[in-house]
């Protein structure tokens, strides 16, 4: 199968089963001036204060925009790692440098944004200058898990204090300064029982929220074996999102676009051809997305994916180098297209896809992820059901469609 994706390689097509690449992700520095207690980069790397070089980005832009994976739009984000430690004249040396390769290149027509994913408390005047001379161009997102009483108790810096009021400052000075911004807020355990905590404080800050995205732990904290455990986390869940769409739905408070509901009502309502695609081998699919770490190692199939994020799972290929399929100043995409690594790693997440598409009545509202997890916690990617698709997924459709049932017996 992989054969047939790259057969048109060599012809700057856009190559079948490829892609396109539709966000390319710069880890500008994996160093964070925080120490969140559920980030999944290590602690060395989280207190590791290399740059990426213009030399890496030019070089990472050179292939992409002659590459034949490449579509018609692409938007390169900074994450993994906190972006705002590099000052802006960092980026914007970077940003000059991948517009003046995309204006040299033979897609002098692809469109190109940029985003930052940024815990805010860097945010002072330079920066506020910063994103009003790129308004239009560059666009940011947030991330806080609501009111002091629920963020700090997972982000806090490195001497244990709490960054709350930091975090606050940064959004507060985007809002004056008329910058929007998109959240994103990581629900813990202690936060399910909160939902009106959640919508009280971002009310203020609503009229600049583009965009509001809620996130549980990538990986719950919950032992494969403890169907209780789970049961328990799936009705506390199930709970805080029908409290949520019952205060939203109440009209009482004023609520920014949430992308959880819009996502899932554009599978249920918008027909496929119109829709983006949103279902698990999409959200996967090879060059779709692009991340590149400092040093230039690059993977694919999950946004900023590092190697230092496949913790027991770097030698999975024998390799010692994870997910990593190669190092952009030293091979082409289509190199790496072409490897037998890759080969693997797509037959791997086939397999993973087919298990749960033949097993799984929720299939068709997944947007994936779980691939790694169901690894670590089974030991192969044929595996099914982990407690996060329980919860993540399942818990999530069932209540979600229990609500819009309920209120169309209300209504109706």
């Amino acid at each position: 199968m992989a054969e047939g994706f790259i057969a048109m390689v060599n012809d700057k097509a856009l190559v079948s089963g490829f892609g396109p690449i539709e966000m390319v992700v710069l880890q500008g520095t994996s160093y964070c001036n925080l120490n969140c207690s559920y980030c999944y980069l290590s602690e060395e790397s989280r207190r590791h204060s290399a740059t990426m070089t213009l030399e890496t980005i030019q070089r990472a832009f050179e292939e992409v925009t002659s590459s034949p994976f490449t579509g018609s739009r692409l938007r390169v984000s900074w994450h993994s790692g906190e972006p705002l430690v590099l000052k802006p004249d960092y980026y914007r040396a970077a940003i000059e440098t991948v517009l003046n390769v995309r204006d040299g290149s033979p897609r002098p027509d692809l469109v190109i944004d940029f985003d930052f994913q940024t815990n805010a408390t860097l945010i002072n005047a330079a920066w506020i200058e910063f994103f009003k001379e790129y308004e239009g161009l560059v666009t940011l997102g947030v991330s806080c898990d609501g009111p002091a009483e629920l963020h700090d108790r997972h982000r806090k810096n490195w001497s244990g204090r709490s960054s709350h009021a930091a975090t606050e400052r940064g959004m507060q000075a985007l809002s004056e300064a008329g910058i929007p911004f998109d959240v994103t807020a990581v629900i813990s355990p202690d936060g399910l029982d909160e939902p009106e905590l959640f919508l009280a404080y971002f009310e203020p800050f609503v009229p600049f929220i583009r965009e509001f995205h809620f996130n549980l732990h990538d990986e719950l904290f919950i032992d494969t074996r403890d169907r209780a455990g789970a049961s328990s986390y799936v009705m506390r869940y199930k709970a805080f999102l029908s409290r949520l769409l019952d205060l939203i739905a109440s009209g009482n408070y004023k609520t920014p676009k949430i992308r959880n509901f819009a996502s899932f009502y554009n599978r249920l309502f918008v027909p496929a051809a119109e829709r983006p695609s949103y279902d698990a081998r999409s959200m996967s699919a090879p060059f779709k997305t692009v991340s590149i770490e400092m040093n230039g190692d690059l993977t694919t199939f999950y946004a900023g994916l590092t190697l230092d994020e496949c913790g027991d799972q770097k030698n999975l290929y024998g390799d010692g180098r994870g997910l990593v399929i190669g190092n952009i100043l030293e091979s082409s995409l289509s190199e790496m297209a072409g490897s037998e690594k890759l080969k693997l790693m797509m037959h791997d997440f086939e397999t993973s896809h087919s298990a749960c598409e033949s097993s799984c009545d929720y299939f068709d509202v997944c947007s994936g992820g779980y691939n790694l997890i169901k690894l670590r916690r089974h030991g192969t990617f044929g595996a099914t059901e982990t407690p996060e698709c329980l919860v993540h997924v399942k818990a999530f459709a069932d209540a979600v469609l229990e609500h819009m049932s309920g209120s169309l017996q209300a209504a109706g």
